[in-house]
């Protein structure tokens, strides 16, 4: 008995299915498969990117739309780390250098960088700047972001802060505060 009714809720499952292609069309049931099934994946992505072609719009919109819509958010520090620093114009501050993924299974494709000013007191002003990136597994990228809250004249005479100060003052530092990616 128990089996029959399993054979019956497939039935209807796949009934409902078919109902569903033959309604609204094979390509939106297949786009909605591969965003339940592949979120977070780089093949999903891809399939998203197979769906979504236009002639209307370049192959790297298209990307940067399937990717945002696929990626996830990475906890390991491995997926971004690297060297950097302030790039200062006539007019604006920015924070740019190279990133690493460390890691062999996945893409890193945003990146949230954080700056910290301290001033001769101690006190922290802290800013944050996000920005599309894609490093390959095992491999770098440049990045440049704008740090818009912060003035020149911040950022002229400052050194970085010592790597073991619990109480650094008029010093900077910086890391990357978050990061999201796409499985292999």
């Amino acid at each position: 008995m128990m089996g029959s009714d399993k054979v019956k809720n497939y039935l209807i499952g796949g009934m409902i299915c078919l109902i569903a292609a033959l309604v609204v069309g094979v390509e939106p049931v297949q786009k909605f498969i591969n965003e339940a099934m592949r979120k977070g994946t780089l093949k999903g992505a891809e399939t998203c990117m197979e769906y979504t072609g236009s002639a209307l719009l370049s192959e790297e919109a298209v990307k940067a739309k399937c990717v945002s819509s696929f990626q996830k958010r990475l906890y390991k520090n491995d997926h971004a780390t690297g060297r950097a620093g302030p790039r200062l114009t006539q007019r604006s501050v920015s924070w740019a250098g190279i990133l690493e993924n460390k890691t062999p299974d996945h893409v890193t494709t945003w990146i949230r960088i954080s700056v910290s000013i301290f001033d001769k007191e101690g006190t922290e002003k802290e800013v944050f700047a996000e920005t599309p990136i894609w490093i390959a597994p095992l491999g770098e990228a440049e990045f440049k972001v704008e740090l818009p809250d912060l003035e020149i004249e911040q950022m002229e005479n400052i050194e970085f802060c010592e790597h073991d100060d619990m109480t650094p003052k008029a010093c900077m530092t910086w890391g990357v505060a978050g990061m999201k990616g796409l499985a292999i």
